[in-house]
């Protein structure tokens, strides 16, 4: 960040077509948790592109002192973060899905990465669109540059974010973070996945009661028009756009196999659990090596391991 004093702006994007009261609660809860410790350094507004503004909500937003953004009709998923990001002014833009419960502290550790060429960090969260950033899985100590990135949860560079047109507004809601990260690498910038604590995600509940424009195969065909060089039998080639060498040679390894065949087996489980640590920074293989082995010793003891994936 340019100075320790700058605020940091943090757009949540929430859609609600048909009013459901328990995702207004969820919204209102979302933003609860990330102003419970009244937080002076950040500036929080909730842009709704639902088709009809929902004056419920932006009562409940302006008893929590945030701003509540209705541009007067239907907003994509990228055309409302757009929109936010648009009224913001800091160095770094925080952007959050309203069903990710995510603290002040949280978003500053978050901020505090970008630099040094870094143009977006994400968290783990306790369910993700992306395998890597799981919590379920072995979480490294240390940050680590892997092959993909997550919108749910992102602290993004404005001159980053400039610099590539902002969130690409082609995609209804799907693709758009793969679109982003091929933008960003193709720039130069670095994408980084930092552990920052538990940052909870309540998992698709908008796709879940159909509040939502999103259309997964639209996005689909469209990625696979705009960018045929990163596609390939319905399989992303993430390993064009790596950032570590040993996981470009796993993806593409991967990515030449059928793809019901690497479904059966699971074998992206698998990539997903060691990806972080093929590509985190120095220092990180030696620290995973002593926490296994103390894990390892707990659980001969009959002791609960210490860390959440290996418990099962």
């Amino acid at each position: 960040m340019s100075s320790s004093q700058e605020k940091i702006d943090v757009v949540v994007c929430h859609y609600n077509k048909d009013q459901f009261p328990h995702l207004r609660f969820m919204a209102l809860h979302t933003i609860a948790f990330l102003c419970k410790d009244h937080p002076a350094d950040l500036n929080v507004i909730l842009v709704d592109g639902s088709p009809q503004r929902d004056d419920e909500l932006a009562q409940g937003l302006t008893a929590l002192g945030v701003e509540y953004l209705h541009c007067g009709r239907e907003l994509s998923f990228a055309e409302a973060f757009n929109a936010g990001i648009k009224k913001t002014f800091s160095s770094v833009i925080v952007t959050v899905v309203n069903d990710v419960l995510i603290e002040a502290k949280q978003v500053r550790q978050l901020a505090e990465e970008i630099r040094d060429g870094i143009g977006c960090v994400f968290p783990y969260l306790s369910w993700d669109d992306y395998g890597a950033a799981r919590t379920r899985r072995l979480r490294v100590p240390r940050r680590c540059f892997p092959n993909r990135m997550s919108f749910n949860s992102a602290a993004f560079s404005r001159e980053a974010l400039v610099r590539v047109g902002l969130v690409p507004e082609k995609m209804t809601g799907c693709y758009n973070d793969v679109v982003l990260f091929i933008r960003l690498r193709e720039e130069g910038y670095s994408i980084v996945l930092q552990n920052v604590g538990h940052v909870l995600h309540l998992a698709q509940q908008t796709l879940k009661t159909g509040a939502t424009s999103v259309s997964y195969k639209s996005d689909e065909l469209l990625f696979a028009k705009e960018y045929p060089q990163y596609w390939r039998n319905g399989v992303v080639l993430f390993h064009k756009a790596a950032q570590r060498w040993p996981t470009r040679i796993i993806y593409q390894m991967v990515e030449c196999l059928p793809a019901r065949f690497v479904e059966k087996l699971g074998i992206w489980n698998w990539v997903w659990a060691i990806e972080p640590y093929l590509c985190a920074e120095k220092g990180t293989y030696k620290e995973c090596l002593i926490r296994l082995y103390k894990c390892f010793l707990l659980l001969n003891r009959g002791k609960k391991c210490p860390i959440p994936s290996l418990q099962k």
